[in-house]
């Protein structure tokens, strides 16, 4: 399948615009705009995209292998100097030096039978020897061999193979769109982390003159008596410690922006400026719906199905090994010799050959029946580990959408708990400016301002964090309200 074409369908046209060309951006990035521009050109859609690849182009290789192969096989020369025995006609036995030059050239053509495990080929060939001392040769033509293979009472080790090959095939593009939605959950952390350390930059700047103004209007009372000493310190204080946290937010907003710069494959010193993102994108998600999904979609649920294949070919490997086998093998043709190369195509001769050879174990001192229940008891162990694999996989999908429909009205009430504190810090600042409140109550209302909007950011960062896990777990886009896998 080709990738472009399945990358559009994982991501769909709202995310993706190009895997070769890194997309223009605006100056101000969006959460999707990052999203997009690390599953494109960031080193983990690179990974991703390669992982998948590897994947296909060995299942590719494995299909090869079951088409016709054609192949040459030759030995041309092979010389041979030595001193041998040679008998005799009157039956003695002598030693006596022989030097001869071998040539063979041949060509087959062999095809695999899956659903049986035999083999079926033909052939062609020819075979030269070069006698030196009499200065003789001779040739042995094989122009046409057809061959057969077949086990019997044994695994048929080519269909399980391609059982297997057929479920990691399947596999393989859900395992891309899950890496696709990883890197959107690693996108999405890195984004808000950034945003989060973009806020409390601007906030600590924004505390820091609101300090400074504060503190210059603390002298001027206190010149006049309308404030103790005490009340003058700490504001004093508090202006020095937003000099710090101003310094302290510059140091951990640069070290982020490296950070989601190296996710975008943005070069380290490029300046980001990130936009808050919407508050919220879906309405609340069925439990049902998204259990239904991932059973449908995900590629544990092959991951399950593997695990109890490999089972299963552990007990047909151990059944056959130890029981009686056997091995048919046919094979028809035409030969002959001579002296020279033309005729020995000419007046052919039939080739013949059929074998069966058996295996039968008689006492094995029970090894066959110990194999046989090892074998089934790791089955037995492989299928009650997917069971509790599959619970654990259900419940984290019901437990993350739990959180994400929970975080939808967090989010909402957050947002409403920001506006209330604000609006709580700009009247305690006016009351203060007129001399209705004190020091402490006015840091107390920029304490909770502060806090108040760090956590509404937070939620957000929770919301769509949880957001892409439910698209990770469930492989499904419920805003779109398609799959983000196409079946192969």
């Amino acid at each position: 399948m080709n990738i472009r074409t399945l990358l559009l369908a994982i991501l769909g046209p709202g995310l993706f615009v190009s895997v070769f060309p890194q997309s223009r951006l605006d100056s101000t990035l969006s959460l999707f705009d990052c999203i997009r521009t690390a599953q494109e050109s960031g080193p983990l859609g690179n990974i991703a995209r390669r992982s998948y690849e590897s994947r296909q182009f060995g299942y590719e290789s494995f299909m090869a292998t079951l088409y016709p192969q054609l192949s040459m096989q030759g030995d041309v020369p092979g010389y041979y100097h030595s001193i041998n025995s040679i008998t005799l006609p009157d039956g003695s036995t002598v030693f006596a030096p022989q030097s001869q030059a071998t040539s063979a050239a041949s060509i087959s053509l062999s095809q695999a039978i899956p659903f049986t495990g035999g083999q079926f080929s033909v052939s062609s060939g020819i075979n030269r020897i070069d006698l030196l001392d009499t200065k003789s040769q001779y040739y042995r033509s094989n122009p046409l061999n057809v061959s057969f293979r077949q086990p019997i009472f044994q695994m048929n080790t080519l269909r399980w193979n391609l059982d297997e090959q057929h479920l990691r095939y399947q596999m393989s593009t859900r395992e891309l769109a899950e890496a696709m939605e990883d890197c959107a959950v690693d996108v999405t952390n890195k984004y808000f982390d950034y945003l989060l350390a973009s806020m409390t930059y601007d906030n600590a700047a924004l505390n820091l003159a609101n300090n400074d103004t504060l503190y210059r209007i603390s002298k001027g009372r206190f010149g006049v008596g309308k404030i103790s000493e005490n009340d003058l310190l700490q504001s004093e204080l508090a202006c020095l410690n937003a000099q710090t946290e101003l310094e302290n937010a510059r140091i951990a907003l640069d070290n982020v922006r490296r950070t989601l710069c190296a996710v975008l494959n943005f070069p380290a010193d490029r300046p980001v400026a990130v936009r808050e993102p919407e508050a919220t994108i879906l309405g609340s998600v069925d439990s049902k719906e998204a259990l239904a999904n991932a059973r449908s979609y995900r590629s544990d649920v092959l991951n399950f199905e593997l695990q109890k294949l490999n089972a299963e070919r552990g007990v047909a490997q151990a059944r056959s090994t130890n029981g009686f086998t056997a091995t048919l093998s046919a094979n028809l043709g035409y030969n002959q010799r001579a002296t020279q190369l033309e005729d020995s195509y000419r007046d052919l001769l039939d080739q013949r050959q059929f074998s069966l050879e058996f295996s039968m174990p008689i006492f094995l001192w029970g090894a066959k029946s110990a194999a046989i229940d090892a074998a089934i008891a790791e089955e037995q162990r492989a299928s009650t580990s997917v069971d509790q694999q599959r619970l654990a996989f259900e419940q984290e999908v019901l437990y993350q959408v739990a959180r994400l429909n929970l975080l939808r009205t967090q989010v909402a009430v957050t947002a409403r708990a920001d506006s209330v504190a604000q609006r709580r810090f700009d009247v305690a600042k006016d009351r203060y400016m007129i001399g209705k409140i004190d020091i402490p109550n006015l840091f107390l209302a920029q304490s909770e301002k502060d806090s108040a909007r760090r956590s509404r950011i937070q939620t957000l960062w929770n919301y769509w964090s949880t957001y892409f896990r439910v698209r990770r777990l469930t492989l499904f886009d419920y805003e779109a309200r398609r799959p983000l896998v196409v079946q192969p």
